[in-house]
């Protein structure tokens, strides 16, 4: 009978749990050049490099549990993007597998291509529809690329998401209503999960925030694409999207008998206690912030997700360059045309 190695990860509520590197020493040191089968080249990089890196583990994100908590503008901007697939990925990972990937991994022709015990593994449209229900459409965007808007004015859509508009812009998750900082928490930990310095937005977030909220569709395979390459690219960058790699390592069928695996289980889901650890407080069907709740009544700081409607945020348009392309993907928006 085979052997597993199982653990289950944990993670805190505002930071992802890295996973920490094992030395080249551990048992599964003798299958390197079995991983390797095709790229023996690439065996002192995996070394040296790639097997140094640690793992995001990504929170896991119940469109259900939105719902239920009264995030129903929330749930509803999420679906709008197709994200609903991307955003509950559980189960297994291959940790050891997942750095061979990262270490072979390349882009040419518009695809990702990897490989591991000589099995070629192209990550095309194909595979992203049938693995995480993507399609190629939409803004894309990246860092130098704003996509749909014109000139994002990033203080002035954060300052909008303040519960307190007079406050002073330090672009952190802590002063946001209680979609945004949800949505902030979203953004950074699952979506496109920051190497580091978690507790602050910068531009791009921001903008993938303003998007979501205004129903502007990313290409998100575009995106993840971009931020895997940056991730393999940059020595002190976390991996990320690990459920999403082990996910196409099972897809493409890599024999996985024997080697360590892990899963991301039910402490990873995000939860009432995460907001509590935010500091919101659940009143009736909604949340809303301890600091909103005087005697009783609810001031203006309360948040829009089902205690006070009227305060959904007001978010200030900004000049949108609308593109059709020549092809059946539908209007999409475009910086460069």
């Amino acid at each position: 009978m085979p052997r597993r190695f199982q653990r289950a990860i944990q993670s805190d509520d505002e930071h992802s749990t890295p996973h920490t590197p094992r030395s080249p020493n551990h048992e599964s040191h003798g299958r390197i050049e079995e991983w390797f089968e095709d790229h023996e080249d690439n065996i002192q990089v995996f070394l040296i490099e790639m097997n140094r890196k640690q793992i995001s583990i990504p929170k896991v994100l119940r469109f259900s549990w939105l719902r239920a908590e009264g995030f129903e503008s929330l749930f509803q901007q999420l679906k709008h993007q197709k994200l609903k697939s991307f955003l509950e990925l559980s189960g297994k990972i291959y940790p050891d597998l997942v750095k061979v990937s990262f270490t072979n991994l390349e882009f040419k022709n518009d695809v990702l291509l990897s490989s591991i015990k000589g099995v070629q593994i192209e990550i095309n449209k194909r595979a992203w529809k049938d693995v995480v229900g993507l399609k190629s459409r939409g803004v894309q965007v990246r860092k130098g690329e704003t996509g749909a808007v014109l000139e994002f004015n990033k203080m002035q859509y954060y300052g909008q998401c303040l519960r307190n508009p007079a406050a002073e812009i330090k672009y952190f998750h802590v002063g946001l209503k209680v979609d945004q900082r949800l949505l902030a928490m979203i953004v950074t930990k699952i979506i496109v999960p920051h190497g580091s310095n978690h507790s602050t937005l910068n531009e791009g977030d921001l903008i993938l925030m303003y998007y979501i909220q205004n129903n502007i569709q990313v290409d998100w395979i575009y995106m993840f694409r971009d931020h895997m390459l940056k991730a393999k690219r940059l020595t002190d960058f976390r991996l990320p999207y690990v459920v999403l790699m082990s996910k196409f390592i099972e897809y493409f069928g890599i024999d996985v008998e024997d080697e360590l695996e892990e899963s991301n289980g039910l402490l990873n889901h995000t939860s009432n206690q995460n907001l509590h650890k935010m500091g919101f407080l659940k009143v009736g069907n909604g949340w809303t912030t301890a600091g909103a709740v005087v005697g009783g009544a609810h001031d203006h700081e309360a948040g829009p997700s089902g205690v006070n409607q009227e305060e959904e945020p007001t978010v200030g348009p900004m000049d949108l360059i609308p593109y059709n392309p020549p092809d059946d993907r539908g209007p999409v928006y475009s910086h460069f045309i």
